[in-house]
């Protein structure tokens, strides 16, 4: 373990919001740090670029406050323009090489030739350039279940026009006119940037039954791109030339944050795409899965992500009010198709399912039976550096959508008290089941009297804490009912556990049950009447081990209205003995539709879940929760704090931690899994989240032959002095901010980072090995420091 140190900044105390940071390395050698894309590299280099003037293409739409709005009819490009004169295009304005290829043709001397043989892009073809330009693409299936690009600035069969609706409203009416398909995209200017909204009820003919998608604007923000110049000598077109781009990076709600830098140094071209709130079991194209050892991706928890270009010079962020639970987030990398790396949002609505009609499991590919029905609000807000409030980087992104989610009411401000006392989160893995002779007999790792036991011990060592209980009723963590508490005496008895819970609360320490409320079992009930139905009217299931000798090889996931009528059920149970919060899992992070009896949709569902959560009036302990769910959060568990490791992902930022910071308590994942080195506990501290460990009374071992045979290593006694040292070391730097606003974050070298918090306390990481110099405090390498503070 290392030390944080608390100092006093020599000089002048620095205030809270400072734009400049003066950095003294003195004398003091700084060896070459390294970075990966685990780290938060240095800002993109400035943007050079010349105002731009109103363009007689454009008809001018209006102004609010800095921003200036123009169209272009014949591509369908919005043009946004701010009081610096930076603009920003919807679609890159360029045109088909196909028309330029007819003007060289019909020209009818060299001078004419040469003047209408402009640069032509490459690698864009008239699908891609049609992309390019649009406001609006929808993907539609063909009869052999092909989807087809089509976009709003395609050359043939694509009307379009922009009406004037009132001020600062306008509507795009798109007639796909081949394909029998109209969508009306409503335009909302504001001083802020541009809401785009997609009505349900204006998505008209017969081809919506066909249409996979709707895309907006993808090319907004777009860095890259490659011209062939033609060569009047040579009478054609030459290689390939890169045009000039800005410096900067697409961020991704993946895992904690990921920037993908446009310049990725050669990596592989791959795209990124993320399914807000994760894949749905019940509209995904089989209804199984058989993937026991694939590693898990992260998907996103908040539907926003954004671009900027330049060193806090002009970014945006972008997200759905509307439409998120269909939203996914695409990354299209240099190299990828086009020479442009580009984002977008692409909003689905109908995919390929594999209907099964016999038990055997054949059947045959079809679309949805309906495609599905919602309405879209993306907004684009944007960011120019000079904001009192926000800075235009992934910083500024997350404090707009911050204020955003703050105004929406879905986060409350001040809910974490800054009272200077950081607490720990320690759940107990009480029990669970293995296969016996005959049936199932539970393993006993912890009772509540030993549970109580660790507890007094923590608090006697000074760790303030709050505590989970992960199996802790008959059948363990994988056999418990969750409508219920079947208390044994195994783990304990009902008395056992009441007088644990109050004693506890004597001494402020909280103790909750913690359920998994979405996967079940064939052990725990009977799965036909109580689990969710696929869209192809199958039962959903998923491995989950290949092993014989574990209780359960294969789950199912329950049905939205059952998962939240148990969670009241348990949630009175647990009321009666004294229980204060609640530990939720499943609900929190799976979020299904069902498509059997009584069929909930994936809006309805997360709507259920909330109101649910709102009628226990307990305090909610939640497992890594969508945002639909935050207003309801008092603990957010499981923080991750990486992302999927993408090869494309450049770079890791705490962006969801910018957000979340001081609306709730944020938990690490699991330090005992290997994440309390040097490195993990100056990334808690970076990352402003507080330890998390499970522990035990009993061995590990003896979870061998049980579904919980990844909790591989709890034993009190083994991490005793580990949790002391980590809590010691963590609390030192995160108590004094504990509650405050987390206003800023800059990566001062590689491996070096300044986090400014709003009492003027700054605490300064150093990962790299050497020592470093700032403001007179000087930070040894692989430790972190507590500047400045002031009292409110």
């Amino acid at each position: 373990m290392f030390p944080v140190t608390t100092k006093r900044a020599l000089g002048p105390v620095r205030r809270a919001g400072f734009a400049l940071v003066f950095c003294i390395s003195g004398a003091l050698a700084f060896a070459r740090y390294i970075p990966t894309n685990r780290d938060t590299k240095l800002p993109p280099v400035p943007v050079i670029y010349a105002p731009v003037e109103q363009d007689d293409r454009y008809s001018f739409l209006g102004a609010a406050g800095p921003l200036e709005f123009s169209y272009r009819e014949d591509r369908d490009v919005l043009l946004i323009r701010d009081a610096r004169g930076y603009a920003w295009k919807t679609g890159l304005d360029i045109p088909f090489n196909a028309d330029i290829d007819r003007a060289v043709a019909q020209a009818r001397t060299e001078a004419e030739k040469i003047a209408a043989a402009i640069p032509q892009e490459d690698r864009l073809n008239a699908v891609y350039t049609a992309l390019a330009n649009s406001l609006l693409t929808v993907e539609l299936y063909d009869d052999a279940f092909n989807l087809q690009l089509i976009s709003s600035a395609s050359r043939q069969g694509v009307s379009s026009r922009l009406a004037f609706i009132e001020e600062n409203h306008y509507r795009l009416d798109v007639d796909f006119e081949a394909q029998d398909l109209r969508v009306k995209v409503h335009l909302f200017l504001t001083d802020q940037g541009v809401t785009f909204r997609v009505y349900d009820a204006e998505i008209e003919g017969a081809g919506a039954a066909k249409m996979a998608s709707i895309i907006l604007s993808p090319f907004l923000g777009a860095s890259g791109g490659a011209i062939r110049v033609y060569d009047p000598a040579a009478g054609q077109y030459g290689a390939p030339e890169a045009k000039p781009a800005p410096d900067g990076y697409v961020f991704v709600p993946d895992g904690a944050g990921a920037l993908i830098r446009f310049k990725n140094n050669g990596a592989a071209p791959q795209k990124y795409s993320g399914a807000v709130y994760g894949v749905n079991p019940a509209e995904a194209l089989y209804y199984y899965n058989n993937n026991v050892y694939a590693v898990s991706k992260k998907e996103p928890l908040m539907p926003v992500f954004g671009i900027a270009h330049g060193e806090n010079q002009a970014a945006f962020a972008a997200w759905a009010d509307d439409g998120a639970e269909h939203l996914e987030i695409i990354v299209s990398p240099e190299g990828n198709m086009t020479h442009y790396t580009f984002a977008y949002p692409r909003f689905v609505y109908n995919r390929q399912i594999h209907q099964v009609y016999n038990r055997k499991g054949e059947g045959y590919f079809r679309l949805y039976p309906e495609r599905l029905h919602f309405d879209i609000a993306m907004t684009y807000r944007f960011l120019n550096g000079n904001d009192d409030a926000f800075s235009a980087d992934y910083v500024g992104m997350a404090r707009a959508y911050r204020k955003h989610l703050i105004a929406r009411g879905i986060l409350r401000e001040n809910r974490v008290s800054a009272d200077g006392k950081m607490p720990l989160r320690v759940d107990f893995m009480m029990s669970d089941i293995k296969k016996s002779v005959i049936g199932m007999t539970d393993v006993v790792l912890t009772t509540a009297d030993e549970a109580g036991a660790m507890l007094d011990d923590l608090i006697e060592s000074g760790v303030l804490l709050n505590a989970g209980l992960l199996g802790f009723q008959k059948g363990g963590v994988t056999g418990g009912k969750p409508w219920t508490l079947d208390f044994t005496s195994g783990t304990g008895s009902a008395w056992s556990f009441q007088n644990l819970i109050e004693r506890m609360c004597a001494r402020g320490v909280d103790v909750s049950f913690s359920q998994d409320y979405a996967r079940i079992n064939k052990i725990q009930m009977p799965l036909a009447r109580n689990q969710a139905y696929h869209l192809n009217h199958w039962g959903i299931r998923a491995a989950v081990s290949e092993e014989s000798f574990t209780p359960v090889q294969e789950i199912s996931y329950a049905r939205p209205a059952k998962s939240a009528e148990w969670l009241e059920l348990q949630a009175e149970k647990a009321r009666k003995i004294g229980a204060a919060t609640m530990s939720v899992a499943g609900i929190s992070n799976l979020l299904l539709s069902h498509w059997g009896d009584n069929p909930l949709n994936r809006e309805d569902a997360a709507r259920l879940y909330g109101e649910t959560l709102e009628r226990l009036g307990m305090g909610i302990n939640a497992e890594a929760p969508n945002e639909y769910l935050w207003k309801y959060v008092d603990r957010f568990l499981q923080t991750p704090v990486l992302n999927t490791q993408y090869i494309i992902e450049t770079d890791t930022a705490p962006f969801l931690q910018l957000v979340l910071a001081g609306t709730m308590e944020l938990y690490s994942p699991y330090a005992n899994f290997s994440f309390y080195t040097q490195e993990d506990i100056l990334r808690m501290i970076d990352y402003n989240v507080y330890p998390s460990f499970v522990i035990s009374a009993g061995p590990a071992y003896l979870l061998q032959d049980t579904n919980s045979l990844t909790y591989y290593s709890t034993e009190y006694r083994l991490y005793r002095d580990i949790i002391r040292a980590v809590y010691k070391t963590v609390s030192e730097a995160l108590a004094p901010v504990k509650g405050r606003e987390w206003i800023d974050r800059r990566v001062l070298e590689n491996g070096v980072i300044l986090n400014v918090y709003d009492n003027d306390m700054e605490i300064l990481i150093n990962y790299t090995d050497d020592p470093y110099a700032y403001g007179g405090v000087t930070v040894a390498g692989k430790q972190a420091v507590v500047i400045g503070g002031r009292s409110k």
